[in-house]
């Protein structure tokens, strides 16, 4: 090296080894600035990717698997995998933050802008509720008398739906099983069974959610009214008993065979299916007609079918039943409640 101590530098004294240290680093070309020809070797490794790292020795014993040449990744192992980026995606997506001029016109405070809006809503509210009361007597009726059961005694409106279920079922199944499994069985677990995160709140999330809806519609109003009329024309009990006679088995209007209610034909069991039947129809025939994409668009179905059968069981039992709970019209005179 050119500034390496030599044997002549013995007998020199500090500033005579600093000058021949600066001219020896002189010849030798040290703390110039490189010339183009010696610049370009070295631009040359840097450009150069750096070497792999060197893989690591396996563990004592333990076998080296390989992937033979040519081996793609399976369909099924790609398709998870796009489908995970796009729900990563889905969550991830965010709006660009507002800049500072659109920040005080995005914001929406509780005071006054929310407490406003609600001030005003309550007074619009209790003004429609005295205009009601005004327009409509509702005269309070005498104390209840158990003697003196009024004709027909419906249940308030929101329960009517249920009350209507009660005429073609068995009171077990009718007040508390069915409400029980949709309310805290089929209601709760459909996050269970939509698990895409896209789009989530919007009332009709995907490209086919509104025709499957008005179909949906149209076929649980169709079918619900012909169930009710053929309970109220037929009748499942009297159907039943028919058949018992006809085939000489009475296990088929039995209503508790062996001691067990749950497996009644004409309580339990005959209602079941002609519930289950057409919700199974239904699913085919969205599967067959609209193809959907998802499970979402399943779950819009049966939810839209529920929120039908509450709204047309309402219906019927609060304008089409009168006096022993029969159905006829809202104008036959026999509406009027006879105490």
């Amino acid at each position: 090296m050119a500034l390496d101590k030599t044997p002549e530098m013995e007998g020199l004294s500090p500033s005579e080894r600093a000058a021949l240290y600066k001219q020896r680093a002189a010849s030798a070309g040290i703390g110039k600035p490189p010339s183009e020809a010696s610049a370009q070797p070295a631009r040359a490794a840097a450009a150069a990717p750096p070497p792999a790292p060197a893989a690591a020795p396996p563990a004592a014993g333990a076998a080296v698997v390989e992937r033979p040449a040519g081996a793609g990744v399976p369909a099924k192992v790609a398709a998870a995998a796009a489908q995970r980026r796009e729900q990563v995606a889905a969550v991830a997506k965010r709006e660009p933050a507002p800049g500072a001029a659109e920040q005080p016109e995005r914001l929406v405070y509780v005071w006054p802008h929310l407490v406003a809006i609600e001030f005003l809503a309550a007074v619009l509210l209790l003004l429609s509720i005295v205009v009601v009361s005004i327009v409509l007597q509702a005269p309070l009726e005498a104390h209840a008398n158990p003697d003196r059961t009024p004709n027909p005694s419906k249940a308030p409106w929101y329960f009517l739906n249920l009350q209507e279920l009660l005429l073609h079922m068995h009171p077990s199944l009718a007040g508390v099983l069915i409400p029980s499994a949709v309310l805290f069985g089929a209601i709760p677990l459909i996050p269970y069974f939509d698990r895409n995160t896209a789009d989530v709140g919007k009332w009709f999330g995907t490209p086919k959610a509104k025709p499957i809806c008005i179909f949906t519609t149209v076929y649980s109003t169709i079918v619900l009214i012909a169930l009710i009329v053929f309970d109220e024309q037929i009748g499942v009990k009297p159907l039943m008993h028919n058949l018992a006679t006809a085939l000489h088995a009475p296990l088929l209007e039995d209503v508790n065979p062996f001691g067990i209610g749950a497996l009644s034909l004409p309580n339990v069991i005959v209602p079941m299916i002609l519930m289950s039947v057409p919700i199974a129809v239904l699913i085919v025939l969205i599967r067959v007609i609209y193809r959907p994409d998802g499970a979402r668009d399943y779950v819009l179905a049966l939810f839209t079918g529920f929120v039908v059968a509450y709204v047309v069981l309402t219906i019927v039992g609060s304008f089409f039943r009168g006096q022993q709970m029969i159905l006829m019209w809202p104008w036959d005179p026999r509406q009027t409640r006879i105490e």
